[in-house]
């Protein structure tokens, strides 16, 4: 199969195509298929279909509600995922006008849940092809990464005194001890803001064992690239920070082995900026979406950075 890019332009409705709408469109690519499993995305904002043609193909059939998402990994697929070959899925189609794409369906299955996910060799694996993620172009260089996670933080930060207060007034203990540690989590970001010019380079940022299939062999590939941008290498560490690596730092040391690099201070505090940001977006959303895995990832993730469990 052969990429097929439609060149309409894009739907400005935040809309999520119908499965009938987006399957007419495959069948017109891929001829008839069989849906043969279905998915919706995280807050039912992607939806994702594995169908089987009629010659026997597997395929992927993923399409967003919103454009940013769906530009962004058709960009990827196209341009960056490239450099990891076979391990990554190849583009089919991209429709922009229903947020779609289809890819190739990669043999195996997602390492989260197995015992792939705490074996020293698979994260070994995926530190190598990290590393090829982020070599498949030139770093973009610049300064401007300690000022907009800053801009970031605060943002979130004001979203949180809208949620809970700002605690100033003495009157509200929960508000007073949640802007409190806003106040030490903003020095981490402060910190960020004389990085100074930092390597960007093509990120997965969602690298996490659930986006690693692993096949019988215990071959590594990634999946799932919605949310790849230019960021500082170090950024591509955070989930597995504050996530499977959390009690198991051997786990770290065979992924850094893998991609034949290790962190320097300077790598470490832009992780803490990037790790207190995403951990007050992480709480903020959560709260304001009542969606409580987020809550409690983000809790964990700001407990951990500020050496304490406050609640």
């Amino acid at each position: 199969m052969s990429i097929t890019v439609d060149a309409r332009s894009s739907d400005a409705r935040a809309r999520l195509a119908s499965d009938a709408e987006v399957l007419d469109r495959v069948h017109r690519t891929l001829g008839p298929v069989d849906v043969v499993a279905e998915h919706w995305g995280a807050h039912r904002v992607s939806r994702v279909l594995h169908v089987v043609t009629r010659g026997g193909e597997q395929a992927v059939v993923k399409w967003h509600r919103d454009a940013g998402p769906h530009q962004r990994e058709s960009d990827a697929l196209q341009h960056y995922a490239v450099a990891l070959g076979g391990d990554a899925p190849r583009i089919v189609l991209s429709d922009p006008s229903l947020r779609l794409v289809t890819l190739s369906r990669l043999l195996g299955e997602p390492a989260a849940g197995t015992a792939h996910e705490r074996d020293p060799d698979i994260h070994m694996r995926a530190g190598d092809l990290v590393r090829r993620l982020h070599d498949a172009e030139p770093p973009r260089r610049h300064a401007r990464f300690g000022a907009m996670i800053a801009a970031e933080f605060e943002r979130w930060s004001r979203a949180a005194d809208e949620l809970w207060g700002d605690g100033l007034d003495g009157r509200d203990e929960r508000a007073e001890r949640l802007a409190a540690e806003r106040h030490v989590a903003r020095q981490h970001v402060a910190a960020a803001l004389d990085v100074g010019e930092l390597d960007h380079v093509p990120a997965h940022r969602r690298l996490t064992p659930r986006h690693w299939i692993i096949d019988p062999g215990g071959h590594v590939r990634f999946i799932d690239f919605a949310h790849l941008e230019f960021e500082p290498r170090i950024v591509d560490l955070l989930w597995l920070e504050y996530g499977p690596w959390r009690d198991e730092p051997w786990l770290r040391a065979a992924f850094l082995h893998g991609y034949g690099r290790t962190p320097t201070e300077r790598d470490e505090l832009v992780l803490r900026a990037v790790a207190a940001t995403r951990g007050l977006e992480l709480l903020v959303r959560g709260e304001s979406r009542g969606h409580a895995a987020e809550r409690a990832l983000g809790r964990s993730m700001l407990d951990r950075l500020l050496g304490a469990t406050l609640f």
